[in-house]
């Protein structure tokens, strides 16, 4: 970052005071180490103490009279240090008395920052790069069915950063906050560039004919599409209903810092393949977490975690322990997902490629379908997901696009496109780790950073059977 100094001592001090900001030292934001360095600029003193200067965290900081009034007799000290730099430097013959004295205030000032971070029981800097402490899971026994297990135990560190997220989605969802994308803008990747092969409407079905019939017969009924007709048309009132794996935006900035093919490579293979490994019961964001999770260690050479108790907050679940097995099988082992063994997955990376030709039935889409049953009978993925392809036919829009409104009336809830699901994701990742949105976005994408979560940490610390278990499937 460049400042406007002209005297060689001031911008000697400024990179000093930005070198603060590296791990093991100060543990100070990207706007923290800004703001102290600011401070160094003539006149900057006076404005701090009329209340007009920018604090480290947000907003401004306090005047002379406000900490006066509140007692912080020690900030109201280094602020008369920083105005009398500035009168002192205005002489230009006490110059060298004015920058030693703002150089006392910014360093009081910086001292304080560092012992913010400390009270907040996380080192902001540490989980740019790694995530919250993992402690060994305790045993437990499961109050409904009385079935021991392993459950996962959060670490202190662990519960002062759930602690920061409770604040920043509170601040999120009273909107007070510039999305990374803008939502109304949104757009598919360009699956052209994809070589997306496989159909589950002729891969994911039985071979024979009367076995197809019969899945159509029990699919198929007036009562499934009357459901879903009337899904779709409750779900299509709402503009943020549609379009729901419109990706082309987050594409596009992995093209912009990687190029045209490894920038393709790396969004199918951290956002739309991660994403669909992951997809089994899980809500977009949980999702999105173990997606990112997966690509955090597969990134560094480091096995995926067997047990959901050994995973690190925020990554949960209901079938955390499956997911992760899926993407360690797919990722990790490199064995891709196809149309005809994992369908649901298949279709779902299909979609974020910008492929709207294709439906996702998931547990959701199966209650409009066939009510209690939550995933097409082994076989006949694709006789569920062709009453899907015929209602979109008869609605004039592409598979997709009839699915994604569909789910949301099925739902009964309000319409929230992927791409607003990373959008908060960004914010609270930058508000917990001290850093700019577009600096969280270029470490995701470069350095498969980690991302946090919006869910409670209660839903964090289910219980994850040994082994994988038998979660995740299809």
């Amino acid at each position: 970052m460049a400042y406007p100094y002209d005297d060689p001592e001031q911008l000697a001090l400024a990179n000093y005071l930005m070198t603060q900001a590296q791990p093991g030292q100060m543990g100070m934001s990207g706007r923290q180490a800004a703001t102290m360095a600011g401070a160094m600029v003539p006149g900057t003193g006076l404005v701090d103490m009329l209340g007009l200067y920018p604090a480290p965290d947000a907003g401004f900081s306090p005047s002379l009279r406000q900490n006066i009034g509140k007692g912080e007799y020690m900030d109201a000290l280094f602020q008369l240090l920083g105005a009398g730099g500035d009168v002192a430097l205005a002489t230009g013959v006490g110059a060298p008395v004015g920058m030693t004295m703002k150089s006392a205030a910014a360093a009081g000032k910086a001292k304080k920052v560092t012992k913010a971070a400390k009270a907040a029981g996380f080192d902001p800097v540490k989980l740019r790069t790694q995530y919250p402490e993992t402690l060994p899971g305790v045993p437990a026994v499961d109050k409904k069915t009385g079935k021991e297990y392993i459950a996962k135990q959060n670490s202190a560190e662990a519960l002062a950063v759930e602690k920061a997220r409770k604040a920043a989605q509170k601040d999120i969802e009273k909107g007070n906050y510039t999305p990374m994308f803008d939502v109304e803008k949104r757009y598919y990747a360009d699956p052209s560039k994809y070589n997306i092969q496989g159909n589950t409407l002729t891969d994911a079905i039985p071979a024979k004919a009367d076995t197809v019939a019969k899945y159509e017969a029990m699919y198929n009924t007036p009562e499934a599409r009357e459901r879903l007709t009337a899904a779709f048309q409750k779900g299509n009132a709402d503009p943020l209903a549609r379009d729901w794996y419109a990706m082309g935006q987050l594409e596009s900035e992995y093209i912009k810092r990687l190029g045209p093919d490894a920038g393709r490579q790396r969004f199918n293979e951290d956002f739309a393949q991660s994403m669909a490994a992951t997809t089994g019961g899980a809500d977009p964001t949980s999702n999105f977490l173990m997606g990112a999770f997966g690509n955090y260690q597969r990134g560094r050479g480091l096995p995926i975690p067997k047990n959901a108790y050994d995973m690190p907050y925020p990554i949960g679940g209901r079938y955390a322990s499956g997911n992760m097995k899926m993407y360690d099988k797919v990722l990790v082992q490199g064995n891709p997902m196809t149309a005809k063994d994992q369908p649901k997955r298949f279709n779902f990376a299909s979609d974020f490629l910008g492929d709207t030709s294709r439906a996702t039935i998931d547990e959701q889409m199966m209650s409009g379908i066939l009510p209690g049953v939550n995933a097409p009978i082994a076989g006949s993925y694709g006789v569920a997901e062709n009453v899907v392809q015929q209602l979109a036919k008869q609605f004039g829009v592409p598979a997709a696009n009839a699915q994604d409104v569909m789910w949301a009336g099925l739902k009964n809830v309000p319409g929230k496109p992927m791409i607003q699901h990373v959008n908060e994701s960004i914010e609270r990742t930058a508000r917990i780790t001290g850093q700019t949105p577009e600096e969280v976005l270029d470490a995701m994408i470069r350095n498969r950073a980690p991302m946090y979560s919006a869910a409670p940490i209660g839903l964090m610390g289910l219980m994850g059977y040994d082994q994988y278990g038998s979660q995740g499937a299809d």
